[in-house]
């Protein structure tokens, strides 16, 4: 596999767990506060996995 595939797949399967999170949230938070934190936990991943990848 070329490496723009593999990144393009990592980034779906994280844009999907990150959806699948905010459905299956709990309903006392809000939606916006529960938004927020799966968006920092996304760019955190991505900074990680770019930083361990060397690009």
């Amino acid at each position: 596999m070329e490496r723009r595939t593999i990144m393009r797949s990592i980034g779906l399967g994280m844009a999907a767990g990150a959806a699948l999170g905010l459905l299956m949230a709990p309903q006392k938070k809000t939606l916006k506060s529960t938004a927020k934190k799966a968006v920092r936990a996304v760019e955190d991943a991505a900074e990680n996995m770019t930083q361990h990848l060397s690009m």
